[in-house]
């Protein structure tokens, strides 16, 4: 490589850098989670349905009031009145996954999302004989 050419290969390098170590720092600037607890739900062969209470737990880079929203429709919205109240229980009777949204409850902004999965349980294998349980000879 010719100086001219090391450079130029330097330069886009530290501007890659600098670019990349901006992104990774507006990601950390901005720390909403939310999670729901448990992640999944496994239902029995009998019944499709799974009834359980949820924890949905947040947190937030800024103090925020907030609302949670959910794509099932008997499960209204809820909001807090306190800045201080960071987990919210509900009680659920689905059989299908019900997706959560965390907004601000001033702006409606989306902050974050989690997933409650319902899974039903698999029937027990069974496993087929190869060989015939009589011989010939």
């Amino acid at each position: 490589m010719t100086p001219p050419q090391i450079n130029l290969l330097c330069v886009l390098t530290l501007c890659l850098g600098l670019i990349g170590s901006n992104n990774a720092q507006a990601k950390s600037d901005k720390h909403n989670n939310l999670r729901v607890t448990p992640e999944i739900c496994i239902t029995s062969n009998d019944e499709q349905t799974c009834e359980i209470t949820l924890e949905l737990q947040w947190e937030l880079s800024n103090d925020e009031l907030v609302c949670i929203l959910s794509d099932n429709p008997a499960y209204p919205k809820w909001c807090n009145d306190s800045l201080n109240q960071r987990t919210v229980n509900i009680k659920v009777s689905t059989s299908t996954d019900i997706q959560f949204v965390m907004v601000s409850k001033e702006s409606n902004q989306t902050l974050a999302g989690a997933k409650l999965k319902i899974t039903s349980a698999s029937q027990p294998q069974v496993r087929r004989r190869y060989r015939n349980p009589w011989r010939l000879f």
